[in-house]
């Protein structure tokens, strides 16, 4: 099972990202959940890093991806990190079986703004 956990401050902004497992519904290479799981990833990755650059810290390899902000996202940022969860959240729900999807509240704090 596909396991993502989303930790959110108390402002409901994403602080962090944790993604491990492996769906298990098809053979290695072919099992499309995984690969609808991967290709999330690596977009809000792409997304994050190329089309509206963040502070952050992850690491992506073999399905896992743990992600974690240092600085509140500028509105393009949030725009694709909320896709990311958004679609995540549907593919749990389609997918039950293979993804689980949670969502809790942390309370590190970030700065707030970008300057």
């Amino acid at each position: 099972m596909i396991k993502v956990k989303i930790g959110r401050d108390t402002h409901g902004m994403v602080q962090e990202i944790t993604i491990t497992g492996h769906a298990g519904q098809g053979p290695y290479g072919h099992d499309i959940v995984c690969a609808a799981v991967s290709a999330l990833s690596e977009t809000l990755v792409l997304g994050l890093t190329r089309i509206a650059p963040i502070s952050m810290d992850y690491h992506l390899d073999e399905g896992d991806l743990s992600m974690v902000f240092h600085e509140a996202p500028s509105e393009a940022a949030q725009a694709i990190i909320d896709t990311f969860c958004l679609g995540l959240q549907d593919l749990a729900n389609t997918e039950p079986k293979f993804v689980q999807y949670h969502e809790h509240t942390i309370n590190r704090h970030r700065s707030r703004g970008r300057d």
